[in-house]
């Protein structure tokens, strides 16, 4: 069965999305402060549900690591809400090398599906993931400051497309 898509619906999801995401764009320092408020957030609740869970296991042994992680999470947690730009700064730098990383991994991936008919996607989605990397790192700490928001605004007008791109095509009124 295929799934029922509201045109109207869809057309004003996907506008009000690319809205944001120009929004973030305009201002990249302020979305990336969003953002890293926001992983601060997320990471004070699982800090919150590790000292929670800490209550309801049995055994020393098992509260240990739920304290370490906890306390993990805790300290991540503060740096994020309490120095967000130094937070995005030190994320970023992980980010740029996690980027990197997997894009040389695709590129053996892509070598290794040679033979297949889609290897050639995989192999240029490779060089962009490298380059991109590449990019962030190689101009770091500096992209630390904008590069989370830079990421949320172009994410937000893609996604956006998306809708946009279904709801117009769709024949199906709300």
């Amino acid at each position: 069965m295929i799934p029922q898509v509201s045109r109207g619906w869809s057309i004003f999801l996907g506008l009000a999305v690319m809205l944001l995401g120009f929004i973030a764009l305009s201002h990249q320092l302020l979305a990336t402060a969003m953002v890293t408020s926001f992983m601060g957030i997320l990471l004070l609740l699982g800090c919150s549900f590790s000292l929670i869970k800490i209550f309801t296991i049995h055994g020393w042994g098992n509260h240990f690591w739920y304290i370490v992680v906890a306390i993990a999470y805790g300290v991540a947690s503060f740096v994020f809400l309490t120095q967000p730009v130094q937070a995005a700064i030190a994320f970023t730098f992980i980010l740029g090398w996690a980027i990197l990383i997997s894009g040389i991994v695709r590129v053996f991936m892509a070598f290794k599906l040679r033979h297949h008919h889609g290897a050639g996607w995989v192999l240029f989605s490779a060089i962009v993931s490298i380059i991109l990397g590449g990019l962030i790192l190689s101009q770091w700490p500096s992209t630390g400051i904008y590069i989370l928001g830079l990421f949320l605004g172009v994410e937000l007008i893609f996604a956006g497309a998306g809708w946009l791109g279904l709801g117009l095509t769709t024949n199906r009124e709300f």
